[in-house]
């Protein structure tokens, strides 16, 4: 059974490249470009892991989503996923909120390959 991901970002192309690069390695990907569609998401679908945009463009930050995710689903991994660099106050509120982990978005993809592994068999 593959993993299903649910790539949450405002921003098509990155959701785009990111469910491609998934897809070829045998996930099965959701995407979701705001909040309300991310809850919606996590809640019907057999979703194993959240990369959530911390900045998605809107009232709402990836950081006020976790709590609300974390609720419903307390073991579903959520690996936050930003453009911008985050300070050790900013990640350390995300781990207490529940984050799994944290990429940038300048990563290579296979550094984020191995960040959903380790996230996923955690």
């Amino acid at each position: 059974m593959s993993e299903h991901i649910l790539v949450v970002d405002d921003e098509a192309p990155t959701r785009e490249l990111l469910s491609i690069y998934f897809k070829r390695r045998g996930c099965t990907v959701s995407t979701a470009s705001t909040g309300a569609d991310a809850l919606r998401l996590v809640n019907e679908l057999p979703i194993r892991l959240v990369i959530l945009d911390i900045n998605l463009g809107e009232k709402s930050s990836g950081l006020d989503l976790l709590e609300p995710i974390k609720k419903g689903r307390p073991d579903l991994p959520i690996i936050l996923f930003s453009g911008i660099g985050l300070d050790e106050k900013t990640l350390q509120e995300a781990r207490q909120k529940g984050a799994a982990g944290y990429l940038n978005k300048t990563q290579p993809l296979d550094q984020m390959w191995a960040e959903v592994q380790r996230a996923l068999h955690a």
